[in-house]
């Protein structure tokens, strides 16, 4: 986005917001967003996301397609130069400081906070204590969105100060959890180790990384576990946990907070795509409902169940070294 159109739309926004409210306030409000981020995305040094801009058209009353053909030169390339204003870093650091903001602000009132969670791989809350798997979802995102060597190991990595502190700040809000609806996909576990396997096989991790893969992923089924059998967490919020017996298509966290009801779908690790619509809200607590038929809830019950989901997985973390050549086509193990 070219100077010209990036100020014709923080224009739209800035004279549609509420004169008693100051922009930046009113930014870091509804964006969940600090200070800084407000102030950058008003001076136009970053520009705003899609699902912002998105939101903002809703809650301001504006059209950005009048925007777009009052500027006749927006094209493919000038979409080209909005990605290039972010590095691979400024993503995650963005998204780290936008979750961070998120939770603490459901944090004042959490228990008029409620989710239901569709998981076909593993999320970023499940991993920010472990340091290999964090360090390794980061490396796993600059390899394939940076211009990296093609032999660039995970040894080379060295996690950025900024990231490093943004982990410990929403780690030390993202443990505070509300109670939930967990349903997960039978092979939850498949997309992260085949990711591990495959630089693995590359010569990219080391043996000794790989043990530690091991190690932390034991203790994450460990903790997945207590779950299950408690039907509670490490705070005490309850989670009613579901094993679906058919595959689920991505990973949605839909919220409901008080009034408001957001859902964020995520097509790739970094950025999830926000829903603020009513009715799309309501399509989708629906399909997330309707996965509970072809589910068995195994909070507190079904040890059956969870001793054969447990067993699944701890194998596969066992044979790490020799996963594909341990797996059918049907993606399940060969025992």
């Amino acid at each position: 986005m070219n100077k010209n159109t990036n100020k014709a739309v923080v224009d739209a926004i800035i004279d549609r917001i509420p004169q008693n409210i100051k922009p930046v306030v009113y930014l870091m409000d509804n964006l969940d967003i600090n200070k800084d981020s407000a102030y950058r995305r008003i001076k136009g040094s970053i520009p705003f996301t899609f699902n912002e801009l998105i939101k903002l058209s809703n809650d301001l009353d504006f059209s950005l397609d009048n925007i777009v053909k009052n500027r006749s030169h927006v094209n493919c390339k000038n979409a080209a130069e909005v990605s290039n204003l972010f590095s691979s870093e400024d993503m995650i650091v963005e998204r780290l400081d936008m979750y961070y903001h998120l939770k603490k602000r459901y944090l004042k009132d959490i228990h008029r906070y409620r989710s239901i969670v569709s998981l076909n791989k593993y999320h970023i809350f499940f991993i920010l204590k472990y340091d290999s798997l964090f360090k390794f979802y980061y490396y796993n995102w600059i390899y394939q969105m940076s211009d990296l060597p093609i032999h660039f190991s995970f040894s080379e990595l060295e996690l950025p100060e900024q990231i490093s502190i943004m982990r410990r700040k929403l780690a030390s809000v993202a443990y505070e959890y509300n109670d939930s609806d967990l349903i997960l996909d039978p092979n939850f576990f498949s997309n992260l180790i085949r990711n591990i396997q495959y630089y693995y096989k590359r010569g990219l991790l080391s043996n000794d990384e790989l043990a530690l893969f091991k190690d932390e992923l034991y203790d994450l089924i460990a903790h997945l576990e207590s779950i299950f059998r408690k039907g509670t967490n490490e705070t005490g919020a309850k989670t009613y946990s579901y094993l679906s017996t058919i595959s689920i298509d991505t990973n949605i966290v839909q919220m409901n907070y008080k009034d408001a009801i957001t859902t964020m779908t995520w097509y790739n690790p970094i950025y999830p795509v926000f829903t603020y619509e009513v009715y799309e809200n309501v399509i989708y607590l629906k399909w997330l409902e309707s996965l509970k038929k072809f589910s068995a809830l195994i909070t507190k019950s079904n040890y059956g169940l969870i001793a054969d989901f447990i067993k699944k997985q701890l194998l596969l973390i066992r044979n790490l070294e020799d996963y594909r050549d341990n797996y059918e086509t049907d993606g399940c193990p060969v025992e």
